[in-house]
């Protein structure tokens, strides 16, 4: 079974793969642009990813952040 998602072109790839990446059930995830599938280890070792990655870690330090509750999640994944 497949799930597509259409993101904007401002949307935090990194994160949202490694969110996925990280829920039961998901075998795997790749990112398709323009006919180009970059695997994971293409993104976790791109200059972007490691620009993100430090990005998020400065603002989680500073208290932004926000927890995900289940219901949340559930909402988002549509799960009943």
């Amino acid at each position: 079974m497949e799930i597509k998602i259409t993101l904007d072109k401002y949307a935090d790839v990194p994160f949202i793969q490694k969110l996925l990446s990280q829920i039961k059930g998901i075998q795997n995830v790749e990112i398709l642009q323009e006919d180009k599938t970059y695997s994971w280890e293409e993104i976790e070792n791109s200059e972007e990813f490691g620009k993100v990655m430090e990005q998020s870690e400065q603002e989680y330090k500073k208290g932004n952040y926000q927890e995900l509750t289940d219901e949340l999640l559930d909402e988002i994944f549509d799960k009943k």
